[in-house]
């Protein structure tokens, strides 16, 4: 039987005091510690203005010729500058790429730097409470690829000069507005702003619609005229304009394993602030992307975003606001399929409309379970295992070889990894007025519980298989438990027009059940004022919905277009089962509305 810890601490100090011939205290050996380094060690010392690229890149290299190493940075701001990613922001911010970048800064292995680069590296803790990393250049932060066992601790990234400005609208007509920008935001005539959200100063929330310039000129030194309809009631308040859609993200985890954020910070990013692609057991432990202090904008697309993971992915106690897309979208990609040579071989391709989130290949591995799904519904029609796959990334293409044959024409369907759907837990965390949805979910083993989301532009929580986006696959075993919601659905991103959770299917066919199957929504508190539906679910079976206490929705909640449906106890205002909704659907629906001796029926008020 294996000693016990304490056990093996008593031996180890009784062989230390024998050694030592009267030592005052027993130590344990340091051959038996983990290695403990410090980037003051190689150069890089906080708050003394100096680029400390060279410093922290060697420490790195340090660590990944050593076994489990500890790795400390000391409590201070550390400047890292990359000059080719300087040249980058500035070709960009000149206007070289338009006044759109990313057709031209996102797409499939675009030449990037890396701020910090962990390829390979396994067994390292970073120790970073009260670093701040502050990048100059438009770069991706921290690279952390085929890395396994990872843990980063208490850093803070941030941009010496943000990838966004934020000035006060003046004054708006039906063509144009203008707006000045404060001198730590230094602007120009013909710089980039894809899009400019709006942040009313007097509720201190995102207003619901964006504007999507088409140009602007100067009318003074810091007031810009921007070219687009801006709605008249912003005046006087906020523009955040983004100089970027999509590029690197602030934190890359590619086939990483076992990483461990906890207490890490991402104030701004041209780009989104984390992106995982193929990695494995991702937990994230206090992580915040949110505004520096002073501020209200954070990342100018998603706060995080997931495709072809696996295990699990954990937020704990998280903080999400300001940024210019979701909170989070967990994953895979629809596979277009085509050609055979008549022995179960096909070409796989993603087709959607930004290529993949990481901008490599993603691809199914020998052994994975693929399933098959119709175009034109979403709907899985069969399962097969996969026996090779070759990979062509400069075609953009894998050649795989299934089990059998697709039957039938192999163009009228999808392809979407099984094997490749992580569990996912997100719990005690803080979403607080940011663009679009806060989870956007599309996969399997899902617990969503005691989060607080508040003032988000879109649908709090959105369970949708997206076959426009070409995002999949139908999501089960989904629990929506214990939430609050509050005010959420007043612009984009808004659902079916719910304010707290959809349920949907995008496609040419949205009327079949069973896309989405066992979803569970219960304990959640709605206020919605104003909103036209607090909870829309379609496209979905084995579905209960109960002990929810839903105000201000129009629709408090509306099914359709599912079956074996449970709806009860629910208070505020019952339930509406929706136009189009089948016959059999309605039915199940009333009568489990009646079951509970204590429930209400449609329209009575608590």
């Amino acid at each position: 039987m294996p000693v016990a810890a304490p056990l093996c601490w008593a031996l180890s100090a009784a062989l230390a005091l024998l050694a030592g011939a009267g030592a005052s205290r027993p130590e344990l050996s340091r051959a038996a510690e983990p290695a403990e380094l410090s980037v003051a060690d190689f150069g890089a010392t906080p708050n003394d203005g100096e680029n400390d690229a060279r410093g922290l890149r060697t420490a790195l290299e340090a660590c990944r010729r050593r076994g489990p190493t500890t790795l400390r940075l000391p409590p201070g701001r550390y400047d890292l500058r990359d000059e080719d990613a300087v040249r980058l922001m500035r070709q960009a911010m000149s206007g070289a790429f338009g006044i759109n970048p990313e057709p031209t800064i996102f797409r499939p292995y675009f030449p990037y730097a890396r701020g910090l680069d962990f390829t390979g590296i396994e067994d390292l803790t970073v120790e970073a409470e009260g670093a701040e990393l502050i990048c100059e250049g438009w770069m991706e932060p921290l690279s952390l690829e085929s890395c396994r066992n990872v843990t980063i601790r208490g850093l803070t990234i941030d941009y010496r000069r943000p990838p966004h400005s934020i000035g006060t609208i003046l004054s708006v007509t039906d063509t144009h507005f203008d707006v000045e920008f404060p001198g730590w935001y230094p602007v120009h005539a013909g710089m980039p702003m894809p899009r400019v959200m709006l942040w009313d100063r007097d509720a201190d929330r995102m207003l619901g619609p964006s504007v999507y310039p088409k140009g602007s000129e100067r009318v003074r030194d810091q007031v810009l005229r921007l070219q687009g309809a801006c709605p008249r009631e912003a005046q006087g308040h906020l523009a955040l304009v983004a100089h970027s859609f999509h590029f690197r993200p602030a934190i890359l985890l590619h086939r990483a394993e076992d990483v461990v954020l906890d207490r890490v910070t991402v104030h701004s990013q041209p780009g989104m602030g984390i992106v995982g692609h193929r990695s494995r057991n991702l937990t994230f432990t206090g992580l915040r992307v949110v505004p520096r202090a002073g501020s209200v904008m954070s990342t100018n697309t998603d706060a995080t975003h997931f495709t072809s993971c696996s295990g699990f992915i954990h937020f704990l106690g998280c903080q999400f606001e300001g940024h210019g897309d979701d909170a989070t979208n967990i994953h895979n990609y629809y596979y277009t399929v085509s050609g055979t040579d008549g022995d179960g071989c096909y070409d796989l391709t993603v087709e959607s409309p930004t290529g993949t989130h990481a901008q490599v290949l993603d691809h199914p591995d020998p052994g994975d379970t693929l399933e098959l799904v119709e175009k034109e519904t979403l709907e899985v029609v069969g399962t097969f295992d996969v026996a090779s796959v070759e990979n062509f990334p400069d075609q953009w293409r894998s050649r795989v070889r299934l089990d059998r044959p697709i039957p039938g024409d192999p163009a009228r369907h999808y392809l979407v990894g099984a094997s490749r759907l992580p569990s996912v837990r997100i719990e005690g965390c803080q979403v607080r007025s940011h663009r679009a949805r806060a989870f956007l979910i599309k996969t399997r083993d899902v617990l969503i519980q005691s989060n607080t989301i508040e003032n988000t532009t879109g649908t709090a929580i959105h369970v949708g298989a997206e076959g426009d986006w070409h995002e999949g696959p139908g999501s089960a075993d989904v629990t929506i438990r214990n939430n609050r919601f509050l005010g959420c659905g007043r612009g984009e991103g808004t659902i079916h027009g719910a304010s707290a959770i959809a349920v949907n299917v995008d496609a040419p066919r949205t009327d079949v059940p069973g896309i989405h199957r066992r979803i569970l929504i219960e304990g959640n508190q709605v206020v919605g004022p104003g909103s036209e539906r607090g909870i829309y679910v379609s496209g979905a079976r084995e579905v209960t919905i109960r002990f929810n206490q839903i105000a201000g929705a129009q629709v408090p909640i509306e099914v359709e277009h599912s079956d074996a449906v449970a709806v009860y106890q629910n208070t505020g205002a019952v339930a509406m089962l929706g136009r189009g909704a089948p016959s059999s659907v309605r039915r199940k629906a009333s009568s489990e509305l009646r079951r509970p001796r204590c429930s209400r029926s449609a329209g009575q008020r608590p």
